[in-house]
Order: C-alpha cells, then structure tokens, then sequence
C-alpha cells in the first residue's frame, strides 16, 4: 500500500541523485532554495520511491526534480504523486503551474493539459523546454 506524505528537502536529495543525476555527486541535486520549497514522498510500504519538490512564487507554483525510481517506473506511481501535487496546487491561491521538463517526457505532461513554451534549454547533458498550465 502506497501513502504520500510531505517530507524535508533532505529526503529527496538520495532520490533525485539516484534516478536523475546518477553520475553526479549529491551536492549537485540540492536546490538553492530547497528549504523554502514543499516537497512531497511517495512511500510504498514505508520506502521513499517517488519524489517531487513544490516552489510558490506569488501566484505561480513552480514543479521541480520529479523523480521515481527505476524498478518502481510504469506501475502509476508517479502518476499517483504528480496528480496529488496538482491537486495540492489547485488548493492555493495559483494562477500558472510551471515547470522546466526534460524534453524526452514532456509528452507525460501534455497529458495533464501542460503545453511547451518557446523557452527551450540545454543543461547536464539533458534538453529542456519549459511547459507550463493555466489555472
């Protein structure tokens, strides 16, 4: 049985290196403002398995370092945690939810009614383009 929970920042950290930057060492996937961000936990009998990280800047709501590990990828894990964390989103007063998407999934998100801007970009071996929903 799966639960989601809100955790500190520090309990991304692991999971976000392990499934996104794992040739990178864990300072590199600590955000700047970690601390300010609301994260959340997908645990399935309690292991940390899916993890995505919230930051609100006035009335937009920026999505970061969504991640899932490997084994655990396509059983709707991760679909689980995203759908939570927009219905967190449509809680709060948010106008524009945003987020920049590796471009190879950007498809996962079109399917949630995020379109691709024109704002494309290039960092740590991966491309980007930012995607974005209007509340």
């Amino acid at each position: 049985m799966s639960s989601i929970e809100q955790i500190p920042a520090a309990m991304t950290w692991h999971l976000r290196q392990q499934v996104m930057y794992p040739d990178l060492n864990l300072e590199a996937v600590k955000l700047p403002d970690d601390e300010e961000g609301i994260h959340f936990g997908l645990f399935d009998q309690n292991r940390l398995i899916s993890v995505i990280s919230t930051f609100q800047h006035q009335e937009e709501l920026q999505l970061r370092k969504f991640a899932t590990l490997n084994e655990f990828q396509g059983r709707g894990y991760g679909k689980q945690l995203f759908e939570y964390t927009l219905d967190f989103a449509r809680s709060k007063p948010i106008k524009r939810i945003w987020m920049n998407a590796r471009t190879n999934v950007s498809a996962l998100y079109e399917r949630y009614g995020f379109k691709k801007t024109e704002q494309t970009f290039f960092k740590d071996g991966y491309d980007f383009v930012i995607m974005e929903v209007y509340l």
